[in-house]
This record gives structure tokens, C-alpha cells and sequence, in this order.
């Protein structure tokens, strides 16, 4: 499960270039997926897709954390 969310992550992270780390990144990306998810609800367009993601990538935002959370230790050497 690790090494998806460290893919899953990375992929967000190409996606919004200018955040500082993964969870950064799925944060955003999380908060935009809401908004087009709003709003197709209230024009009444399928969100289905949308909807699916934004639930796959939740579930990977804790673990995410987790990774950032280690490796920014790691560069300040702490343990």
C-alpha cells in the first residue's frame, strides 16, 4: 500500500507542480475534484467518475501524510 501512495502521490504531484510536498498536492487536487463534484451535482451532470476519485484518492491522504510526514524527519534528521 505504501509504494501506491508514494505512485499516487508523486502522480499529484506532477499534476500541481508548485505544491511543496504529495499531500500538498492531493489536497488541492482533493478540493478542486469537490468543487467540479458541487458543481455537476447542481447542473445535474453524471459526477459518478469525479465522485470515485475523489473517494480513491482520500483514502490515500492519511498514508500520504505519513510518508511526508517521515521524510521531512529524515532531512531535518530527526527520529
Amino acid at each position: 500500500m505504501e509504494m501506491l501512495a508514494r505512485v499516487v502521490g508523486n502522480m499529484i504531484q506532477d499534476i500541481i507542480p508548485d505544491a511543496e510536498n504529495p499531500y500538498e498536492a492531493i489536497d488541492r487536487y482533493c478540493a478542486m475534484l469537490y468543487k467540479r463534484i458541487k458543481l455537476k451535482d447542481n447542473a445535474g451532470i453524471d459526477y459518478e467518475n469525479d465522485l470515485e476519485l475523489y473517494l480513491f484518492l482520500n483514502g490515500y491522504k492519511s498514508k500520504i501524510a505519513e510518508i511526508v510526514h517521515r521524510q521531512i524527519l529524515k532531512e531535518r534528521n530527526i527520529k
